[in-house]
């Protein structure tokens, strides 16, 4: 959901922190570039640590990133775009690790439909994000309150994950025998997917498809709303009355 609250009220991020297209381009580039240099090590600790704990640091560091961020003063735009990038690393790591414990926690049957749940959560969050961040700082008079709700979530959901959840022994679910003590090191696992050629096919096309979807999702919102503006005869989009910017993601 966090990972599209910023498309939603782009504009007037840009307006506050005095930036334009390319800068605001950048905030994404950012975050996708900490993601993907995260996701891997947070995979390699998976198969060694525990993981729920590493979910736990993770989608805390999300959380202080996130609120910090909305804190973030108007000359200080670095500082936003590092913050967005550390929002990558806390994300990075329960994306990779929590598909592992859903793995060990159904068995074939029943796998399929519970990583679908998970996975769904994606396009819906992101959906979510949009309409939860345009509203809210539209109902509280500032940009900076659409980012301050999904930290409230996290708190929710690391909460949940401490009381309820119970890591999973690893091949729980299939009753295999797995040597979590591997010795191998983190450039040898490297070395040792990227000889898979399935994998190495699959990241390729996965990447082709986020390259689309991604920037398509990042800019449309900001599109809508110059559109909508260029219809109402408006100089720009900050001439757009809330209800008008609200229902952009309604019509």
């Amino acid at each position: 959901m966090d990972r599209f609250t910023v498309a939603g009220v782009l504009t007037q991020v840009q307006t506050f922190f005095a930036i334009d297209d390319s800068g605001a381009g950048l905030l994404q580039t950012v975050f996708i570039i900490f993601y993907m240099i995260i996701a891997p090590f947070c995979g390699f600790l998976g198969d060694r640590c525990n993981r729920k704990w590493i979910m736990i640091i993770g989608i805390a560091i999300w959380i202080i990133a996130v609120m910090a961020s909305s804190f973030v003063p108007a000359n200080l735009f670095w500082l936003f775009l590092l913050l967005r990038g550390v929002v990558g690393i806390g994300e990075a790591s329960y994306a990779t690790i929590a598909p592992t414990i859903i793995a060990d926690m159904f068995s074939a049957s029943k796998r399929s439909r519970a990583i679908m749940f998970f996975y769904f959560a994606t396009p819906v969050g992101s959906g979510l994000g949009y309409i939860v961040s345009s509203n809210v700082s539209s109902l509280l008079g500032g940009w900076q309150w659409g980012l301050r709700v999904t930290p409230m979530l996290g708190i929710l959901c690391i909460l949940f994950i401490i009381v309820v959840m119970k890591e999973p022994k690893r091949g729980e679910a299939e009753s295999a025998i797995v040597n979590s003590k591997q010795k191998t090191s983190y450039w040898e696992d490297i070395k040792a997917i990227c000889k898979i050629p399935t994998y190495v096919y699959a990241t390729l096309a996965y990447t082709s498809v986020i390259f689309t979807t991604g920037t398509l999702s990042w800019w449309g919102p900001t599109a809508i709303e110059h559109s909508i503006a260029m219809r109402q005869n408006l100089n720009n989009t900050h001439e757009l009355s809330n209800e008008q910017k609200i229902g952009k993601f309604i019509e």
